[in-house]
């Protein structure tokens, strides 16, 4: 059983032009829609008009499907039984379907034809002409100097005019209320430049020309807003416009790279300090495709933001420390210097917890708090410089004797002159020895536990001894130091103290102020410090690097398709204007240098605070 269909269609000669289609299908569909077996181009077509079935006998079930009757035989009918052998038609709007016997068995031949010229019924091809306002409009020339001429009139004649004084209204008015001139401008300043409102000619330096970056460095100069990287560098890694864009730039006076084309004007009061996330993954997403030898990740996004590269101490130092870039991924280690394991300090039951208590530290159940150590700086951004004497000495008592109501203290940092002293004090007290002093016991003790004075033992050859106690393994120096045995045979030269960097700014491309992050899945003091930095109650190693990951920053700065109320936008970890040593430096990790907080409280002891040498902003 099958339809064959033949549309007959006019040539502009007069001929006839025939389609024969045959649909193997007991069923065909008839309509002006695409998706019809028999397609009629008329809009007096219903999208879905009819339906022809096949029944036995060489018959035929007409159904009108679009909601008006079907004209077959003079009658309109929403439903007939057709027999093919008496050849019926079917009107639909222009056409004429003329059902007959297909040569092939059990076939039906379906003859489509347009009885009314197009000329007198609307095709769909006519169907925007018939819809659109075109024949009440004027012409698109007319339009278009009809709105140049009212532009001009509007924008700048009335302008001129109304400034010029010519009209008494303006002359009445108060400033602040008509300012012609409004039109002008295509928005109001954003708040850093709100003082130049009144002041156009310190950007707009030459008229009909966009705004030059020598007009914004006459205020933003290089050293209070340097360049992100060095230029040429930029220019090598910059995406740059080709074709027709950049022939647009080239003859509107806009270079790549403008200040103009990230910073853009009259947009409101933040505008300027607006800059679209684009900005930055443009050129980020593939810059080692631009940039080969780059030691920057390409990053798309915060999605697709790489595993923190924390800058972690690789070789300590008073001077010149050595820092290395590691991601967290690989489980870094960094070597400070200094012997610290975060588990014991942070106990609620060891001997530490007890001093805690004898001592009234600050602490929570019983744990030395972590800001007793981690001491906020004025900015509350990171944290001022771990001191011996601010830090560590109500624990870690450096006394060494009594003399009546005096107790003496060892020099923290100074090896020198703590051999010194011990080797003075021991052949003093072995020749001439003075009533009422007493010498506290040189071997380690526990924090909290009671020095113990003695008088005994005090022999000129007993001082070297005193020395060394002080210095070897169990020693007061030792248990948080790495002690150098020189060798040396004057005993006030033979220990050293390796030296102890402490970097202030692990992650030196980024910024985290520490102040605005108090809280933490609801926790909020030490558990929230806990919570973030996970591991440090376990950390038996002052080598481990107890950072957050980048998946634990997303659980409050949320990817895409995830809403939070943080931001998660490149500028809100990353600075820009900081040059090659700052957020954004293309720049390697060597030696360091003191940081912010060191320069400004400088330390007398050994255990002072270096950053790297991108240490720069926050």
């Amino acid at each position: 059983m099958s339809f064959v269909v033949r549309q007959i269609s006019k040539r502009t000669d007069g001929g006839d032009i025939t389609r024969t289609s045959r649909f193997e299908t007991a069923e065909i569909t008839v309509g002006r829609g695409t998706d019809c077996d028999i397609q009629l181009a008329d809009l007096g077509v219903m999208l879905r008009h009819a339906r022809l079935s096949l029944l036995d006998g060489g018959r035929v079930a007409v159904e009108a499907t679009g909601g008006i009757p079907l004209e077959i035989g003079g009658r309109f009918l929403n439903r007939a039984e057709l027999d093919v052998s008496q050849t019926p038609a079917i009107e639909i709007a222009s056409h004429r379907l003329t059902l007959s016997r297909a040569p092939a068995p059990g076939g039906i031949a379906i003859t489509v034809e347009r009885v009314i010229a197009a000329a007198e019924t609307a095709d769909a091809a006519s169907e925007t002409s018939i819809f659109s306002l075109q024949k009440v409009l004027p012409s698109q020339r007319i339009m278009a100097w009809g709105l140049v001429i009212f532009i001009l009139a509007v924008g700048l004649a009335a302008p001129l005019w109304l400034m010029a004084g010519r009209n008494p209204v303006l002359a009445a008015a108060p400033k602040t209320r008509l300012q012609p001139d409004i039109v002008w401008t295509s928005g109001p300043l954003s708040i850093a430049h709100a003082g130049l409102s009144n002041n156009c000619g310190a950007c707009h330096q030459r008229a009909f020309v966009s705004v030059t970056d020598s007009a914004c460095i006459a205020c933003h100069t290089a050293a209070d807003t340097p360049a992100h990287a060095a230029p040429a560098r930029m220019a090598q890694g910059r995406i740059v416009a080709t074709g027709i864009v950049a022939g647009i730039h080239k003859r509107l006076n806009l270079p790549e790279g403008r200040c103009a084309g990230c910073h853009t004007e009259h947009e409101g009061p933040r505008g300027a300090l607006m800059v679209a996330e684009n900005f930055c993954t443009d050129c980020h997403a593939g810059l080692s495709s631009r940039l080969p030898g780059t030691a920057l990740a390409n990053v798309a996004g915060w999605d697709a933001h790489p595993q923190f590269k924390p800058a972690i101490v690789r070789t300590p130092s008073l001077t010149a420390p050595q820092f290395v870039r590691v991601s967290l991924a690989a489980r870094p280690r960094e070597n400070s210097g200094l012997t610290y394991p975060h588990q014991l300090h942070l106990s609620a039951t060891n001997s530490v917890a007890n001093m805690v208590r004898k001592q009234a530290l600050p602490g929570q159940g019983g744990a030395l708090a972590c800001n007793y150590c981690h001491t906020p700086d004025s900015d509350r951004v990171r944290f001022k410089p771990i001191a011996m004497e601010r830090n560590c000495a109500a624990c870690h008592d450096l006394a060494f004797a009594r003399d009546g109501s005096v107790v003496r203290r060892l020099p923290h940092g100074q090896p020198e002159q703590v051999a010194g002293i011990i080797r003075d004090f021991t052949l003093n007290q072995a020749i001439a020895p003075r009533a009422g002093v007493e010498r506290i016991g040189f071997e380690r003790r526990q924090p909290g536990q009671m020095a113990a004075f003695r008088t005994a033992g005090l022999k000129p050859a007993g001082a070297d001894a005193a020395i060394a106690s002080i210095f070897a393994k169990g020693g007061v120096c030792a248990d948080c130091h790495a002690v150098i045995d020189t060798g040396a045979a004057d005993s006030a030269r033979r220990f050293a103290i390796a030296p102890v960097t402490l970097a202030d700014h692990y992650l030196a491309k980024g910024r985290f102020p520490h102040g605005k992050h108090l809280t933490y899945d609801g926790k909020t003091g030490d558990a929230a410090c806990i919570a973030c930095h996970k591991g440090v109650t376990t950390s038996k190693l002052s080598a481990d690097v107890l950072l957050p990951p980048v998946s634990q920053c997303r659980d409050c700065h949320g990817v895409a398709k995830v809403a939070t109320n943080a931001p998660a936008t490149c500028a809100t970890c990353h600075g820009y204007h900081y040059g090659d040593g700052g957020h954004g430096g293309d720049v390697g990790v060597g030696a360091g240098r003191a940081s912010r907080a060191e320069r400004r409280t400088p330390s007398p002891g050994l255990l002072r605070s270096v950053s790297s040498a991108r240490s720069r902003g926050s």
